[in-house]
């Protein structure tokens, strides 16, 4: 499979996984989430979804929904810099694995407004238990600014490809969805930059960047 073609997979999946878990909402009915990643840490499934903090799950069935808490208990520090609107919720995470550590990527914006910015916290558990639970958040991997950029950072989803090099592709509300090479370390983008344009529609630049 191509890593285009993988990339938007990986996003139709998405949403068949939110179906599918509003379905599963109607047994659990405590489960309402919006915009839902999950993985598989040993024997326990694991829900993130947008909202305060981003609010997460665990199960052993994928049936009976047990509320773990919020990874941040506090807003990122970095949120209001680059989203002067932000109104408290962190929006579509994605959740990754390697190398024994979690990283969570999410993002950070207004709706309708490209003042927005990706970022990702790590932690080596996510059962809060456990000794090596605990979220270090390494903020902005990267910003979408007004009257610059005409795509929009936000909705990041994480792919490898067949020689185990990380990529993110994120975008949607502007001109379209972007791929960009991530550093080893996962947190940052690799030097010298890789950046593909995977999807796009046209769009005349002389509208205002704060309108879709």
């Amino acid at each position: 499979m191509s890593l285009r073609i993988e990339v938007l997979f990986q996003h139709f999946t998405r949403l068949l996984c939110l179906t599918a878990f509003v379905t599963l909402g109607a047994c659990a009915k405590q489960v309402e989430v919006h915009d839902p990643v999950m993985i598989k840490a040993d024997d326990t499934y694991y829900v993130f979804s947008t909202g305060p903090g981003i609010t997460y799950y665990r199960s052993k069935d994928m049936k009976n929904w047990q509320l773990v808490g919020r990874v941040f208990k506090d807003e990122p520090s970095w949120a209001r810099r680059v989203a002067p609107e932000f109104n408290g919720h962190l929006w579509a995470p994605d959740i990754y694995h390697k190398a024994g550590k979690y990283y969570l990527y999410y993002s950070v914006s207004a709706f309708g407004k490209n003042t927005s910015g990706i970022g990702v916290a790590v932690t080596k558990s996510l059962e809060p238990n456990s000794p090596d639970y605990g979220w270090v958040d390494y903020g902005i991997v990267i910003q979408s600014v007004p009257n610059r950029d005409h795509w929009n950072a936000i909705d990041p989803a994480i792919v490898e490809d067949e020689n185990g090099q990380t990529w993110m592709t994120f975008g949607s509300f502007w001109d379209g969805m972007k791929l960009v090479k991530l550093d080893d370390d996962l947190v940052r983008l690799a030097e010298p930059q890789e950046w593909h344009t995977i999807s796009a529609r046209q769009r005349s630049h002389n509208l205002d960047t704060a309108e879709p």
